[in-house]
């Protein structure tokens, strides 16, 4: 038989991916089934078993696509590694945020926001998916560097906190963590209060990174 080539493969467990993204756009991402995925390819089960074993090593993948869109662990480096004033470094790494998550919202947010409320509920699933992960998550790693940024700064003296640390950065987390779950909530499945219509991802992280400013004392 000839051999089949690297780029062909690549292709075909492309196109698996595409089609299992639209199923999960369609349905709850939990709820999608291998057989879903198949009949979405309109490819044999066996075509697609050869490049995805179960559901969870589907979902794994997709979380990876997710995470490797645009670079962003290079471009965090990068800033992380370069000469300019702490505040300036906050500044570029909340646009990070602001950008990859605008990207996200456009594409696999939904998928990433059930997917990580089923983990939630479903311990022994997250295992069988993340333990298929390879590529770094972005906002995890993220808040990982401006954590050390704002605690290395803060013991050098630089930045001068006028409340602990530890509560700073306890408010940055759960701060992003309400604008990821309130923005999703109402671009992704359209959840409205009397108050709020529409919600803009780059002004409420905009407006956290200039809070988070104020309270290092810049």
């Amino acid at each position: 038989m000839p051999k089949v080539n690297e780029e062909y493969l690549v292709e075909k467990r492309k196109e698996i991916l595409n089609a299992a993204f639209e199923v999960c756009k369609r349905k709850p991402a939990y709820d999608v089934t291998m057989s879903d995925v198949v009949a979405e390819t309109g490819m044999s089960q066996g075509g697609v078993y050869k490049y995805f074993n179960n559901i969870y090593s589907v979902y794994a993948a997709l979380i990876d696509d997710a995470n490797q869109m645009g670079n962003q662990i290079e471009k965090i480096d990068k800033i992380m590694d370069s000469k300019a004033k702490p505040e300036v470094k906050l500044q570029k790494l909340f646009a990070i945020s602001e950008s990859f998550f605008s990207d996200m919202l456009l594409s696999y947010n939904k998928i990433l926001f059930e997917l990580g409320t089923f983990c939630i509920q479903n311990p022994e699933c997250d295992k069988k998916i993340n333990g298929e992960t390879k590529a770094k998550p972005v906002f995890p790693y993220l808040a990982n560097r401006v954590a050390e940024l704002i605690v290395t700064q803060t013991e050098a003296g630089y930045f001068k906190p006028v409340v602990p640390v530890q509560d700073l950065m306890n408010y940055v987390v759960s701060s992003f963590d309400g604008i990821i779950r309130d923005v999703t909530l109402n671009k992704c499945y359209g959840v409205k209060t009397d108050d709020v219509n529409s919600l803009d991802e780059k002004k409420l992280i905009h407006c956290l990174c200039l809070s988070t400013l104020k309270l290092l004392g810049k």
